[in-house]
């Protein structure tokens, strides 16, 4: 009995080799770093600790295991159009924050002054138009990949003149085949492109053609089964569940449907409030409470949102959701005189709003973008130097087999795809 009480005391007071070591164990390990924000200095501390470290993070293998235990991509900063360029805004803090180079998107030196237009950002990706080289840019900032695609002949904006309006969307389409697919590690991941068009003030019917990087070429045109006099704003197009929607302005303010199943185009009809009551460029196109298309408009100190409700026999009307005092959401104070408030991005996925406030240099929220979850009703405030138009908010991960002090290459010439 001493022989064994002695043996038991001995084991004890030696630990196993797992015991000892445990973190050498790199399902252990990963496991445990898998819960560590998606932010860049986050892994990169981590990188450092030891090769094995290092390796483990910065593998394809632990970054597919990132995006599905976090789901989500944090947003890393926005896209917008300054003094004819596309430049990117981090609205992460030191040690995160990117610098705008690092996502500057790729031109070539010989480009004309603003001939490149910003369509969207979705999965990782960018989809720039290039006006006068009528063709596409499809960028994965993280990565630098980048492919440009010649634009389909119905839509030579330079042969119509500035009539023709056009706009687009970039989706990955990983999740088509695959259910479990996360978007965050796409650059590998095939995409497509929804490039849509119509003629501005003549009645024609607006149109529709969908790339795939898989095949290299544009499938069949779509359009809608009437004409319409319009044109597309600067807005970006949302992603809510299989449809695509776009403004689509004129004398009206409709939106564009394009049904990513059934490839079919249908315009829903303004909201039933007059066009002098809306501010045009204070409204987003957002997720509604049952995953259809709804509206948020800022007409301040309110919020309203609308959702677009369809009936099981096709009838289709607008109702109100909900009026919220975006006053008291925000948290400006009263005393302070009413500030110019605008909507100037949605993020899809994060079902969110971004809000610039301009105001006297007095005003506490001046220069700032102010993000408010629809759901929640949740505050975050990012300041920085931020443009007063239209957002495109970037989403991805970005972690530490990413050098995130890397300049994006200028764009070298190179043949575009064919249509």
């Amino acid at each position: 009995m001493s022989d064994e009480g002695g043996d038991e005391t001995a084991g004890s007071c030696g630990p196993s080799p797992a015991e000892a070591a445990p973190l050498d164990s790199n399902n252990l390990l990963g496991e445990i770093l898998l819960r560590l924000p998606p932010q860049p200095s986050s892994l990169l501390r981590v990188s450092i600790v030891s090769k094995l470290w290092g390796s483990l993070v910065s593998s394809a293998a632990f970054n597919r295991r990132l995006c599905a235990h976090h789901q989500e991509p944090p947003i890393l900063g926005v896209y917008g159009k300054s003094s004819g360029d596309i430049v990117f805004t981090s609205v992460l803090d030191p040690p995160d924050r990117i610098p705008p180079e690092r996502f500057a998107l790729p031109v070539s030196p010989d480009d004309f002054f603003d001939s490149w237009s910003l369509l969207g950002c979705r999965h990782g990706r960018v989809l720039a138009f290039n006006r006068v080289r009528l063709e596409l840019l499809v960028f994965h900032p993280v990565s630098g990949d980048r492919r440009t695609v010649a634009l389909p002949p119905e839509f030579d904006v330079a042969g119509y003149g500035h009539g023709f309006s056009t706009n687009g969307a970039v989706l990955c389409t990983a999740g088509d085949t695959d259910p479990g697919h996360v978007h965050g590690a796409c650059q590998s991941s095939p995409f497509k492109v929804v490039l849509v068009g119509t003629f501005h003030g003549n009645k024609r019917p607006v149109i529709a053609r969908v790339y795939s990087s898989e095949t290299g070429i544009w499938g069949d045109l779509v359009s809608t089964r009437g004409p319409f006099g319009g044109f597309f704003g600067d807005h970006p197009g949302n992603l809510i569940g299989n449809g695509l929607y776009w403004w689509l302005h004129g004398f009206d303010i409709d939106i564009l449907e394009f049904n990513l199943d059934s490839q079919r185009l249908d315009v829903i009809k303004r909201l039933p409030i007059t066009g002098t009551d809306i501010d045009r460029v204070n409204m987003r196109i957002i997720r509604a409470e049952d995953g259809n298309a709804g509206i948020a408009i800022s007409m301040y100190p309110s919020l309203h949102m609308w959702d677009h409700k369809v009936s099981r026999y096709g009838s289709a009307k607008w109702v109100l959701r909900k009026t919220i005092n975006l006053q008291n959401v925000i948290g400006i104070p009263s005393s302070i005189n009413a500030p110019v408030v605008a909507i100037v991005a949605y993020a899809e996925d994060a079902d969110e709003i971004f809000i610039s406030v301009r105001g006297g240099e007095e005003h506490p929220y001046r220069g700032s973008l102010i993000v408010v979850q629809l759901k929640s009703m949740k505050v975050t405030k990012y300041r920085g130097s931020f443009l007063k138009d239209s957002y495109h908010p970037f989403t991805d991960f970005f972690t530490a087999g990413t050098d995130i002090t890397r300049s994006t290459p200028v764009m070298e010439p190179q043949q575009p795809s064919s249509h």
